[in-house]
């Protein structure tokens, strides 16, 4: 009878072991099932030539005034930025991107080494870098006269290491950043498409808004 007890009870904790291990890795199992049965997750979509010219022509319509305002999805300005406005971002910056995250923006890419500052806490950090290391800007916009918008920074990462806040104005000097009018140290100034006065980030999408017409 104890027997009987003992061999129940041993056959309870293993199938409990099994539930337990079968939820812990229920993703990989998942995976592993659905690789047997031939079924693949969707691959992301990938920006193209092909998205790069429509958003390109609502960029025109902008500038016509035959539209008041559009939204760019992140996928859409990927595309802009890989075909047609790669010349936007510093040439020392390889890959470059550029990303939406709620109200924020983020523009990154692989840049040198040599080109960020040498010196005080991010010489520290410098020195665990690899020569070439992927730097994201993550920022909100801010209007500027003149047809521009600034990138106010709200974090720098290099490979990804955030880098102290002190630094960012430097760190935007090393990366191009100039002197401008109504310009806070920790921005980027960005020119906006001709015709286009204002844009803001809302809801995962660029938002431009074309100059009111005079009455």
């Amino acid at each position: 009878m104890i027997g009987g007890c003992l061999k129940r009870l041993f056959l309870l904790a293993l199938v409990l072991l099994v539930a337990a291990g079968a939820w812990l890795y229920r993703d990989r199992i998942r995976t592993a099932w659905d690789e047997l049965r031939g079924v693949r997750e969707a691959e992301a979509p990938q920006p193209t030539e092909e998205i790069a010219a429509r958003a390109s022509a609502r960029i025109d319509s902008l500038a016509e005034r035959s539209l008041e305002r559009a939204a760019f999805s992140e996928l859409e300005l990927q595309s802009l930025l890989t075909f047609r406005f790669a010349g936007i971002m510093p040439a020392f910056v390889d890959n470059p991107r550029v990303a939406l995250d709620g109200e924020q923006i983020q523009l990154g890419g692989r840049v040198p080494l040599d080109r960020l500052p040498s010196t005080g806490a991010l010489g520290e950090v410098a020195m665990v870098l690899p020569d070439t290391s992927d730097v994201t800007l993550s920022g909100t916009l801010l209007p500027l006269p003149d047809g521009r918008v600034a990138v106010a920074v709200d974090e720098i990462t290099a490979a990804r290491i955030p880098l102290p806040r002190r630094i960012v104005p430097t760190v935007l000097r090393h990366l191009g950043r100039t002197r401008e009018p109504g310009l806070p140290e920790d921005a980027i100034a960005v020119r906006l498409p001709p015709g286009v006065s204002s844009a803001y980030v809302r809801n995962d999408s660029l938002v431009l808004i074309v100059t009111a017409q005079p009455r």
